[in-house]
């Protein structure tokens, strides 16, 4: 089952690098050392936020 997955993504790839003109090395590093680094600060901004959000709540009902 895992080695269908995995071939399963490759041959996504590949097919998203044939539709763009760009090679499947090109879209795995957009996808994986761009894309995923932006996507985890994303998600730590958007926490950073709530948090914040859930404080100043918190803060308004204790008094």
């Amino acid at each position: 089952m895992i080695d269908y997955l995995f071939y399963l993504c490759v041959d996504i790839l590949v097919w998203l690098a044939e539709l763009t003109g760009t090679t499947y090395e090109l879209i795995n590093i957009l996808i994986f050392v761009i894309g995923y680094p932006l996507f985890v600060i994303l998600l730590l901004i958007i926490i950073y936020s709530q948090q914040k959000k859930i404080r100043k709540l918190e803060n308004k009902f204790d008094l």
